[in-house]
């Protein structure tokens, strides 16, 4: 392979630390801030390794004229839209990783041991997978054989497990042990989860946390609170020091519905009723801060692109405040012509945004 940009091997090199940490810090035997700090260094592998391979093909990691380098969500939408580097499925795994980090440092989280490790190990898989397409090298060249995410019994089935978060969710709801702190820290992992697989990566806010654990203590199976998570499943493959974990969306589960106002729900397997500020929840402001532009210029992409004549990506709800709202859609669209698009040019033709 070529010879790298020095700032390639910096961030590289900086992953690979990150990566060693997060490891070290699951399999240390004390408990106190073991799970945050996984989940800080896993987030902390990726976002160097994503910007790793964006500087050695671009020569910067920041938009023109920007102080800061890109956030996160920005380096996940290039390494899949313009770089090609992931999947669909490697893009939720990354997105529910980012939020579940979000989380552990800004607010309050409580995982399961099976379901920190699932992430940590699918983590690690993916991990190893970036770093042979964008370098060439294998994983296995820079830790030894005993470096691995230690479990000793692996959840082989997504739904079994599932099930259990959530006798245990229920369980904690029971009459005379409602314990709500630590119900709403085991559910927020989850709806982040939700939120990826949806394409709406953001975190739960308390009254959504509340709404869910009305639902499972009222008995609602939870397929249906969490249908984009029922549609998960877990590859895995080799053993040992070998094993890798993958989430994948089955294809054979029932697809997703979303119910617009008005539709009828006949015929329909799975069905989600969403909010339409859940759904379009995203003001201009949003939009820009995850683009990188300043809200006049995100304004004129958003005309450029025509994305108000879209009811899939933009909806005028009074209700809201600010009435013009924006779908995680129309974010993605916006990423995808972002890398090829003359602002200059788009400027020039709707100055006023």
């Amino acid at each position: 392979m070529a010879r790298l940009r020095q700032n390639t091997r910096r961030l590289r090199g900086k992953a690979l630390d990150s990566l060693k940490l997060a490891i070290e810090f699951f399999n240390r035997p004390q408990e106190a801030g073991r799970v945050e700090a996984t989940l800080m260094f896993l987030q902390h592998a990726f976002e160097t390794l994503l910007k790793a391979k964006i500087w050695e093909e671009r020569g910067t990691i920041t938009e023109p004229r920007g102080r800061i380098s890109h956030r996160f969500d920005k380096c996940l939408g290039i390494a899949k839209s313009d770089l090609h580097l992931i999947n669909d499925d490697e893009a939720i795994t990354l997105a529910t990783i980012d939020g579940l980090r979000d989380c552990a440092a800004h607010y309050l989280l409580e995982m399961s041991e099976d379901s920190l490790y699932l992430h940590v190990q699918a983590g690690v898989t993916l991990f190893a997978a970036l770093l042979e397409r964008s370098f060439g090298e294998r994983l296995a060249d820079y830790l030894p054989n005993r470096i691995l995410p230690v479990c000793v019994s692996p959840p082989q089935d997504i739904q079994i497990f599932l099930d259990s978060e959530y006798q245990h969710v229920r369980s904690l709801l029971a009459p005379g042990r409602r314990q709500q702190a630590e119900v709403h820290a085991r559910l927020r992992p989850l709806l982040i989860m939700e939120s990826s697989v949806q394409g709406n990566v953001q975190q739960p806010t308390t009254a959504e946390v509340m709404r869910t654990a009305i639902r499972l203590r009222s008995g609602e199976d939870w397929r249906t609170i969490f249908p984009g998570v029922a549609t998960l499943r877990i590859e895995t493959s080799g053993q040992g020091p070998t094993l890798s974990v993958r989430f994948t969306r089955d294809t054979r589960a029932a697809p997703v519905r979303l119910l617009r106002p008005g539709e009828d729900a006949e015929g329909a397997t799975l069905v989600r009723e969403v909010d339409l500020l859940q759904r379009y929840s995203m003001g201009v402001r949003k939009l820009a801060s995850h683009l990188g532009l300043s809200e006049p210029k995100t304004r004129a992409l958003i005309h450029h692109l025509k994305l108000q004549e879209d009811s899939e990506c933009f909806k005028v709800i009074p209700e809201a405040g600010i009435s013009k709202r924006y779908s995680p859609k129309a974010l993605e669209r916006l990423r995808e012509v972002l890398p090829s698009v003359d602002m200059d040019e788009v400027w020039q033709q709707y100055p006023s945004g």
